[in-house]
């Protein structure tokens, strides 16, 4: 019975694990999607603006 509930035991760490770096990949992921759609708007505002930002 002991060895069964290290077995369980074990699992379930091994299933937090999985769990924690899906998480981490999917933060990382969040942080590289943000900063494509932040250069694809620059991208766009630059070419209807003429590359120029603001004109005092």
């Amino acid at each position: 019975m002991l060895v069964k509930i290290r077995r369980n035991g074990q699992s379930i760490v091994e299933y937090a694990v999985i769990i924690i770096m899906f998480i981490a990949v999917f933060i990382v992921m969040g942080a590289y999607y943000k900063r494509s759609l932040q250069g694809r708007y620059r991208q766009a505002g630059d070419m209807l603006g003429g590359g120029e930002q603001h004109t005092p």
